[in-house]
Parts: C-alpha cells; structure tokens; sequence
C-alpha cells in the first residue's frame, strides 16, 4: 500500500478526511505553528495525538519554534504572516505546505494532502493551488480529496469522543472574543 503524508491540522478536520484516504498508509504530520496560544496549541496537539494513536495512524511531528517562548509568536509567525502580499491565510496554508512537502521528502514518500482541505472555512481552492504548485516543484503527487461534506461528521464524531475540538482558525487574529 502506498503511504501518503497527510498534514493535520485538528483532530476534527482530520476525522472528516482519513475515511478518504482508505487507499493508502495514512502518516500524519503535525506542523501547526499558526495555532495560538501555546495553551490552545497544546490541547489541539494532544487531542490529535490521542486520535491517531486511537486509529492506530502513525505520526511524526515538527515544532513550532515559538513554543518555548510564546512573546516570539508574533515575531516569528504573525509579523510575516501578516506582511505577506497574498494575506495571512495565504501565508499560513503556505508555510505548512511547505514543510509537508520537506517531511514528505525526508521520508522518502511521494503523496501528500491536508485536512485544511476539510472545513468549509478554509480558502479551499488556495489550499489547493499552493499544494498543486509545491507537488510540481518538488516532484511529488498532491493527492486532491474533498472532505467538506464531512465536515460536520468527522467534527462530531472527535466530540463523541471526549476529545478537543476548537471553535476557532488558530492563529492569534481569529480568535473570537
């Protein structure tokens, strides 16, 4: 069975595609330095990791470089993110897309995707551009699947779970009061 890299962004996005991705050996990549606080960074960190060890899915991470020391948030994430010319969301998709291709690399696997294709919130045809574009120049296979249906689904069923499910995006500028 192929392995594709699935880079994970919530243990709810996540449930609404992994039923799509049957065909392959599902890998799953947390890299998620957006999420903000380090307090909400780490409930959504734990309750994936309890997801895919529940699903028995294997994992591999890479961490922010700001969790040490969250006054860094903005000066090494939120500061670039909002310079950038294509708007923060652009930026965010683009930088965790990139690393996914990086991993994907290392580990020597040749097909990638991403629950941010899951929620109807999400920019999903930037999302989409961006891995098109970074599986072209990396020679690698952007495996496309459109989870949005099961959305709500997948969001319910990590709920039933008793594990964390957030009401906001993640970076600092979403956060709803």
């Amino acid at each position: 069975m192929e392995k594709i890299l699935l880079h994970t962004c919530c243990a709810p996005c996540s449930a609404s595609i992994i039923t799509l991705l049957q065909n392959y050996k599902i890998i799953s990549l947390w890299f998620n330095p957006n999420i903000y606080p380090k307090t909400e960074h780490l409930l959504r960190y734990e309750a994936w990791q309890k997801y895919m060890k529940l699903l028995n899915i294997e994992t591999v991470e890479v961490k922010a470089n700001w969790l040490d020391d969250e006054t860094l948030y903005e000066q090494l994430w939120l500061d670039d993110a909002v310079k950038c010319d294509k708007g923060r969301c652009y930026y965010c998709y683009q930088k965790r897309l990139e690393q996914t291709v990086s991993v994907a690399k290392n580990l020597d696997i040749k097909n990638f995707t991403t629950s941010l294709l899951s929620s109807p919130y999400q920019k999903h045809d930037t999302i989409i551009e961006i891995s098109k574009n970074l599986a072209n120049e990396n020679n690698l296979n952007f495996v496309y699947v459109d989870p949005r249906k099961n959305f709500y689904t997948g969001v319910n069923s990590v709920k039933k779970l008793g594990l964390y499910s957030q009401k906001y995006c993640g970076c600092k500028l979403s956060i709803r009061k």
